[in-house]
């Protein structure tokens, strides 16, 4: 299971090739599929991947969004945390889709769940980076960005190198998401001179969709013309 996420990660990081990923991931077991967090993150995630799972983000690579939908469609919902993963991983398409509008009610129900997890576990990087994409479908781009800024400066690079640079990569999304290309631009340098190949790549940046608003920004299509380390 996680062979094929990790081998999916590489086809998509490396030369984008979605086909390929799309092959590895059929190889994994059914019902495997839509709850692996991310392409070869694990359980903790960070990005907006780690949050959609990694069979509906080929459906986003393709901007397949009814698709990728579908692939939620059908998550049990009388399991606490696996409703709330499906709550996550709708908002976070809807909002790639341009759908956040009709997303709302979908929006304030994941607000509420993360936002009552956090009061209690104000540390959950993960719960952190749902409750940003709850905002930035809401229209509060300041909470967005503060919360998952949180989320990175609660497992930084220094102290995590592993798991760090996903919650980093999260922080860039919503910069991106929200209006602050620069910011976001600063982040994804520093982590492509890592390097931090499973997270973020050349090859990914052009085809990923949760970087459509700043895609033509001079700084972000200089970064994309750059040769990776």
């Amino acid at each position: 299971m996680l062979a094929t996420g990790f081998l999916a990660t590489t086809y998509i990081n490396s030369t984008g090739d979605i086909r390929r990923a799309r092959q590895a991931s059929r190889e994994a077991p059914a019902d495997s599929k839509i709850y692996i967090s991310n392409f070869g993150g694990g359980t903790t995630g960070g990005s907006l991947a780690a949050m959609i799972g990694p069979r509906a983000y080929l459906d986003v690579l393709e901007k397949h969004f009814a698709d990728a939908l579908k692939a939620w469609d059908a998550a049990p919902q009388d399991i606490p945390e696996r409703r709330l993963r499906q709550l996550e991983a709708r908002v976070g398409i809807q909002v790639l889709a341009g759908q956040g509008g009709v997303a709302k009610s979908e929006c304030e129900q994941t607000r509420t769940l993360l936002e009552a997890r956090l009061a209690e576990r104000p540390e959950d990087g993960r719960s952190l980076i749902g409750l940003a994409w709850a905002y930035v479908c809401l229209g509060r781009n300041a909470d967005a960005v503060r919360v998952a800024r949180q989320a990175a400066d609660s497992l930084p690079i220094e102290k995590d190198a592993l798991t760090g640079p996903y919650f980093l990569a999260g922080l860039a999304e919503v910069e991106a998401r929200t209006g602050h290309p620069e910011e976001a631009v600063k982040i994804l340098r520093q982590l492509l001179t890592i390097p931090a190949g499973q997270v973020v790549s050349i090859a990914r940046l052009k085809i990923d969709p949760v970087w459509d608003p700043i895609r033509h920004d001079p700084s972000f299509q200089k970064l994309c013309e750059e040769k990776q380390p």
